[in-house]
């Protein structure tokens, strides 16, 4: 794959292995599989840093959500052919649940209240430096800020605690499905 122009025809290529791996996993003797579908990789602050972490990358989730409904299209057939049971498996709408938390600002059951969802709490100080970079003298190239529990991102890719919590709460619900 050599661009985001490539996505549309290697997707399907994942998913199809995906879905062939969780029929082997299932062979295996496994009773009840979930799936992650992804979640918004647009609204990753990676993706999000050139408008100033104020907007998510539309053509990044057009390709995550094309990702995920190849995702939910193989795992209805898998649930189909499944002879035991039509639920062995399950996929957790990450996509979902991310983008309610950022939308509301992580104001939802009780979790915290992101200001500016899409902005990390560590960053690099310079576009060369990230979250823990140094200088050949030890010296760090990165700032926290003052309160990690506020930020829904740590770096440019991961969740604080905080920001996870609040994807679990979003994802509760789907959670008791899986029992």
């Amino acid at each position: 794959m050599k661009s985001t122009e490539d996505l549309p025809s290697f997707i399907p290529l994942v998913v199809n292995q995906l879905a062939l791996n969780l029929k082997r996993i299932q062979g295996l003797g496994v009773g009840k599989v979930v799936v992650t579908a992804l979640q918004p990789l647009g609204c990753l602050p990676r993706s999000t840093a050139v408008n100033s972490f104020q907007q998510c990358n539309t053509s990044e989730n057009m390709a995550v959500n094309l990702h995920n409904f190849l995702l939910q299209q193989a795992v209805a057939k898998l649930n189909n052919e499944s002879s035991n049971d039509s639920s062995a498996f399950v996929i957790l709408d990450l996509y979902s649940s991310f983008i309610s938390v950022l939308k509301n600002k992580g104001d939802y059951l009780g979790s915290l209240k992101f200001g500016t969802p899409l902005k990390p709490c560590c960053m690099g100080t310079s576009a060369n430096s990230y979250c823990g970079s140094i200088d050949e003298n030890g010296a760090k190239m990165y700032t926290v800020c003052d309160n990690p529990e506020a930020a829904f991102f740590w770096d440019l890719v991961h969740p604080t605690q905080a920001g996870w919590r609040a994807v679990f709460l979003a994802l509760k619900s789907t959670l008791e499905l899986t029992n």
